[in-house]
């Protein structure tokens, strides 16, 4: 990106991409003023947004400031897609770099000017003006601009392990960087081999695990309220999978509701209330100090399967973010949970199927994760492709009996007898579209699309398309607005509780 003096098409990329992320005028002049202490109506003004932006752009050239203003953006609102991509593209940068930076730590900016220095050949740093770039935008434009050596390093590679190096970074973060560096570097090992292990020593207990937010709504035919219904929900934070046992409850911390609605467990709500109650889950302190955003599991009714949580939206810093789009959103059945306590605590004289449902549910997990390599669309099998529930159910069956991984797919929102289905056939991963009315796109070929790569990079190409549908505004159909992706992991269980509803 030419900072300096940016082409007609790349200022015209990044109006989009402010409008998009700030789309009235409150918001921009707030994140002006918050990132570069100036007042957006002294320096622009105009008939509509865009002609604000525009304005707003030519004073950031002028000033040298653009660089921070797109640095600024990014970080009032990091969840926005298009500004992510426009950063991605322009700074040549992976995203997956992005969300780990963004938001930019206070004070951050220091430890990336001593990492940018050190990047820098001797002969290229004398060339350049004594001052360092003081925004990340320009650092990464001169990072750039350097030769690329006979080392088989790129460059931003090498500018993480340097920031890294420094110290001066939060430890989450670099902890982040590091799994970062472990993926994306040729030889981690050259790079880190003190680092590595002083980010070891330093991390507090379960910092790089990945922590869960488990929701549990559960139906109350008890309390109604003009016809309304309403749901007891429950929430847990499980910080660490790997060292959880859900008959332990002290593993799982109960996350209490907010003040108004009372402190205890299983309090009552409607629908409408869950973007209160996510926004305050998602915001307590217990998060701070973990390296990742928790994966968000609803557990539901089966009549709750097919709605839309994943567009609930969260309230964060001064902007509202879809939740999907900044966050792994999985759904669960709570019917599924029910017969795997029972199977648990099963009563001996009981009758009992030839194998306990959770020992199934646990095989077929296993199943799953075993094949790992294997393309998702091999299989995955398609609903559509059986005109009676019951033929379907024997397919799977005949798979799971011959050791064959199971996972479902539909382009249509499951009916009750294919939901019965999933639960009694123990299928541990499904994937479907909750509408299919689409008029511009072919909803089956991009499932099929969706589907090219492996199960555990499944989540991530969902909340991909979810990132991609929600930035755009509902300006367009795209199949990211319908997404719900079922993931019945059996070791991720909430604390053992009663489950009869009242």
């Amino acid at each position: 990106m030419n900072v300096g003096n940016p082409p007609g098409y790349l200022l015209k990329k990044i109006n989009n991409a402010l409008c998009s992320a700030f789309p009235d005028e409150d918001k921009l002049e707030m994140m002006v003023l918050y990132e570069l202490n100036i007042s957006l109506k002294e320096v622009a003004s105009g008939r509509n947004l865009k002609q604000i932006v525009h304005e707003l752009l030519n004073y950031c050239v002028a000033q040298n400031k653009l660089p921070k203003l797109i640095d600024g953006a990014l970080n009032q609102n990091p969840g926005n897609y298009e500004l992510k991509q426009l950063y991605s593209e322009e700074f040549k940068i992976p995203s997956s770099l992005l969300s780990i930076l963004f938001p930019l730590p206070k004070n951050i900016i220091k430890a990336m000017q001593q990492a940018y220095q050190a990047c820098c050949p001797n002969n290229l740093w004398n060339d350049w003006e004594d001052e360092l770039p003081d925004s990340l935008a320009e650092i990464l434009k001169n990072l750039d601009d350097i030769p690329q050596s006979t080392e088989n390093e790129k460059i931003i590679v090498k500018f993480v392990a340097r920031l890294l190096k420094t110290g001066d970074i939060p430890k989450p973060i670099g902890y982040k960087l590091k799994k970062w560096l472990e993926k994306n570097a040729n030889n981690p090992s050259d790079l880190l081999p003190q680092s590595s292990s002083q980010y070891q020593t330093c991390q507090q207990p379960n910092l790089d695990a990945q922590p869960y937010l488990l929701v549990k709504l559960d139906s109350s035919k008890q309390y109604h309220q003009q016809r309304q219904p309403n749901y007891l929900v429950s929430a847990w934070f499980i910080a660490d999978l790997s060292n959880y046992d859900y008959s332990q409850k002290k593993k799982a911390i109960l996350l209490g509701t907010p003040p108004a609605h009372g402190e205890s467990e299983g309090n009552v709500f409607s629908l409408k209330d869950l973007e209160t109650l996510m926004e305050f889950f998602l915001t307590r302190q217990i998060y701070k100090d973990y390296s990742c955003d928790p994966i968000i599991v609803f557990v539901l009714p089966d009549q709750l399967l097919n709605h839309d949580f994943e567009r609930i939206k969260i309230k964060i810093r001064f902007y509202e973010r879809t939740i999907g789009s900044n966050y792994y959103v999985y759904i669960r059945s709570l019917e599924r949970f029910k017969h795997f306590f029972k199977d648990i605590h099963h009563n001996p004289e009981e009758k009992q199927y030839d194998k306990p449902y959770n020992t199934q549910c646990i095989e077929n997990w296993k199943l799953l994760n075993s094949s790992c390599e294997i393309q998702c669309h091999d299989f995955f099998v398609d609903v559509s492709n059986f005109n009676n529930h019951n033929k379907l159910l024997a397919d799977l069956e005949q798979r799971r009996s011959k050791k064959k991984a199971i996972a479902l797919k539909s382009n249509t929102p499951p009916c009750v007898n294919i939901i019965e289905v999933i639960n009694e056939s123990a299928t541990p991963v499904a994937l479907w579209l909750k509408k299919n009315d689409f008029k511009t796109i072919n909803c089956q070929e991009e499932l099929d699309k969706l589907l090219n790569c492996k199960i555990n990079e499944l989540p991530e190409k969902v909340k991909q398309q979810r990132s991609e549908a929600f930035g755009e505004g509902n300006k367009q159909e795209h199949i990211g607005h319908h997404l719900a992706l079922l993931w019945e992991d059996p070791y991720l269980l909430p604390p053992q509780i009663n489950y009869t509803t009242i």
